[in-house]
């Protein structure tokens, strides 16, 4: 189906550009082809005849484009319907009718999202391009064109190449007027490259007007390059030579009054007045193509060079003439030429000023001003229209991502629905196919838990008195171990006060020199060596209570003395200053500064208590060994 298509497009590019005689016979020519095509075939060629109709009659082609687009609708390839909504988007566009173009546009767009064809899709992208550039949209103007010259670019069809012609000449025409000279001579070149790749008549003459102009926009940013300004009017010459030598072959007529216009432009403007025949002779050609292709904007600018020639003369009647008839033509024209209206108002207030006629200068500068408060309002209202639509537009997109996530979310949610639907019968049927077997399983397992749960309970409610009674035989014993512990601490630091007591009435009785004193004296020695190896048989006070005296230790960095692990001892067994002064036969005073060097020694603040901190060494001893419970 594309392929036939496109066979078709070629066939009637080659009828156009080829064998027609002149415009009418193009018409003629697409007209027969249109009787002689298929139903699939009938949209396209449709849209090609109301492209060939448009100069000649506005209302007829868009009539046709729309006879195009219903039948387009019809059809499956997604191609065919983006063409014909991008060429009905053209021709409105060029009416006028730029929110009918935009829906159009939009429509465009998504058919082609929907096509494989890329000539087609290359084709609504550059219509989709010179819609932007219409609305001063120059950025989204370029990124279309980017997009249209990507997908044309590896297609051989000479309507690729022409397209591509076309989208390097809007995209030259973006950096016209000086802002970048550079750019656009680049698009110009490749234009003219790709318009004699193509050959088309149409193409070339473009192509040659495209570069033309380049030459021009950089002229006027340097007007002291005179090459710049000979070279422009020579690409114009061979633009205008183009059209006279196929003048019956060209489509767009319009393009040679546009090349004459600039040329007898140029004349008037940079060329002195020995050049005026040349200037009339290209108004002459300009007007000529203009009113047959109903251009009525050209043949006001034609009648405005030819006034500012009169006025040059001095001829203020012919000149006032002049662009009188130029504002008759305007009322021909489609709406948006009050900027023209307004400019040649001005021209005529000022003539009439110069030639002594101030009423009639001042009646014609209302009328400017009239005109100029109607292109500032239009402005305004495009500027305020322009935002509008650019917020539809977004809305629109937002919409169109919004309804496409809804999409593919339902659509994988039926392929979910499917997956868990095919999941769940496999399941059913392996339940069905096992269930008598896990029934009988089942019912066996629950009699194995229950033997099993009651095992558990038993050996659980077994495990727990053995615990609770190994429990209690280490809280005996370590309860007796405790016992035996403070017993023989104090036994110990009983033989030391002991001992301490006979050392003391052994040296007195040194001092006594009687048989009787000195009888005791070796009984107190007899004593002490006994206590002593009764001493060596038991371990020392450190060791007696290890746990508690290393923790001691650790806690004040090894460096407590034999007689601070008595203080401690006594302090373990619950004794105040006087009776640890009692029982080692010193003064009280001397517990209490032993007590704050102990303190100091184990790193406490003056206001923390000593005795509970080493009763809590005790507990914490008792706590790490599991006698004491630590629920």
């Amino acid at each position: 189906m594309v392929k036939k298509v496109a066979i078709l497009l070629a066939i009637l590019t080659f009828t156009i550009h080829k064998f027609a005689a002149a415009q009418m016979l193009v018409i003629d020519s697409l007209t027969n082809v249109l009787a002689k095509a298929k139903q699939s075939e009938r949209p396209v060629v449709l849209a090609e005849l109301a492209r060939a109709n448009y100069e000649t009659d506005v209302n007829k082609a868009i009539d046709l484009v729309m006879q195009a687009t219903a039948l387009a609708k019809k059809e499956k390839e997604e191609g065919i319907v983006a063409f014909c909504y991008a060429s009905a988007a053209h021709l409105l566009m060029r009416k006028g009718q730029e929110k009918r173009a935009a829906a159009y546009i939009d429509s465009a767009m998504r058919a082609a999202g929907n096509s494989t064809n890329s000539l087609f899709k290359g084709y609504v992208w550059l219509r989709k391009g010179w819609f932007e550039l219409n609305k001063n949209e120059n950025g989204k103007a370029m990124s279309a064109f980017i997009n249209a010259d990507k997908l044309l670019k590896g297609n051989a069809d000479r309507r690729a190449l022409s397209y591509r012609t076309l989208l390097n000449h809007y995209a030259a025409s973006i950096y016209a007027y000086g802002s970048d000279t550079l750019k656009q001579h680049k698009y110009a070149v490749l234009a003219l490259q790709l318009s004699k790749m193509s050959r088309y008549p149409d193409d070339v003459q473009i192509g040659y007007m495209t570069l033309a102009h380049s030459f021009f926009s950089a002229f006027e940013v340097q007007t002291k390059r005179r090459t710049l300004l000979d070279s422009a009017v020579y690409y114009y010459r061979k633009s205008a030579e183009v059209y006279r030598r196929n003048q019956d072959k060209i489509l767009i007529q319009s393009n040679a009054s546009v090349t004459a216009l600039n040329l007898a432009n140029i004349y008037f403007k940079y060329f002195p007045e020995s050049f005026r025949d040349s200037a009339n002779r290209y108004v002459d050609d300009a007007l000529k193509v203009a009113r047959k292709t109903n251009m009525p904007e050209v043949i006001a600018n034609c009648y405005g060079i030819m006034s500012e020639y009169a006025m040059r003369r001095g001829d203020y009647p012919a000149a006032e003439k002049y662009l009188l008839t130029g504002i008759a033509e305007l009322d021909k024209a489609l709406p948006g030429v009050d900027i023209t209206r307004s400019r040649m108002m001005l021209g005529l207030s000022k003539l009439a000023e110069q030639s002594g006629d101030y009423p009639k200068a001042l009646s014609y500068y209302k009328r400017y001003s009239a005109y100029y408060r109607k292109v500032f309002d239009a402005q305004k209202l495009a500027a305020v229209q322009q935002v509008e639509e650019q917020y539809h537009s977004e809305q629109r997109d937002l919409e169109i991502v919004r309804l496409r996530e809804r999409a593919n979310l339902n659509r994988q949610i039926n392929w979910l629905y499917v997956a868990v639907g095919s999941a769940s019968i496999l399941v059913l049927a392996l339940l069905l196919g096992f269930y008598h077997y896990k029934l009988k399983a089942s019912q066996q397992r629950i009699l194995i838990s229950l033997q099993e749960k009651q095992e558990a309970e038993l050996l659980a409610s077994l495990g727990e008195q053995e615990r609770e009674r190994i429990a209690a035989q280490q809280a005996l014993l370590q309860d007796r171990t405790e016992w035996l512990e403070r017993e023989l601490l104090a036994g110990t630091l009983k033989i030391e006060e002991k001992n301490t007591i006979l050392e003391l009435l052994k040296e007195k009785s040194k001092s006594i020199a009687d048989t009787a004193t000195k009888s005791m004296g070796r009984m107190i020695a007899q004593n002490l060596r006994m206590d002593k190896d009764k001493a060596d048989l038991q371990n020392s006070i450190g060791d007696i209570h290890p746990g508690f005296f290393s923790a001691l230790q650790e806690r004040a960095g090894g460096v407590l003395t034999k007689l601070d692990l008595k203080y401690c001892a006594y302090i373990l067994m619950g004794l105040d200053n006087k009776e640890i002064a009692n029982r080692l036969a010193i003064e009280p005073k001397s517990i209490r500064m032993a007590r704050y060097r102990l303190k100091r020694k184990l790193g406490l603040q003056k206001e923390e208590n000593l005795d509970l901190v080493v009763r809590a060494y005790e507990w914490k001893i008792q706590y790490r060994s599991g006698s004491i419970d630590r629920g």
